[in-house]
């Protein structure tokens, strides 16, 4: 058997297989590579506390099968589960990425987001449009029906 003959006998047998699966990589690539790596980051602290997938699906109030599916990396994970996986396996997976800053005016150990007064009026010396890139204030609309 030829290399033709191997190839046409061992095809995807349906005909937009790999064209179906490379446009899905294509239009989903821009969260799939922080899944793999968040998939990645999980089954390195699943190794090194020698848990199971059944243990971890156990601590996630989930299936195996789930656990199973989330660990290949393909998976548009919620904030829900991944504030599990942080808690179950006690690792930072985006926790760190919400510290934004710390308010000038408070106490150097008080971490601040952005955004969050914490109960309290923030001074104008505060701008997000001054924390973040990119970002731009929207325009105020005035009041219903005024022309």
């Amino acid at each position: 058997m030829n290399t033709i003959d191997f190839l046409k006998a061992n095809e995807h047998k349906s005909a937009d297989g790999f064209l179906s699966q490379a446009a899905y990589v294509r239009d989903n690539w821009i969260w799939l590579k922080y899944s793999y790596a968040i998939a990645i980051k999980v089954r390195r602290r699943m190794q090194e506390l020698h848990l199971t997938q059944k243990q971890l699906a156990d601590s996630l109030g989930c299936t195996q099968q789930h656990v199973s599916i989330l660990l290949k990396g393909k998976v548009n994970m919620t904030l829900e589960t991944l504030a599990k996986l942080e808690q179950a396996l006690d690792i930072d997976i985006i926790g760190s990425s919400l510290q934004g800053f710390i308010y000038p005016e408070a106490a150097s150990s008080q971490v601040g987001y952005l955004n969050d007064s914490a109960g309290e009026e923030m001074t104008g010396r505060l701008k997000t449009s001054e924390l973040v890139d990119g970002y731009k204030p929207r325009k105020k609309k005035g009041p219903r029906g005024a022309k």
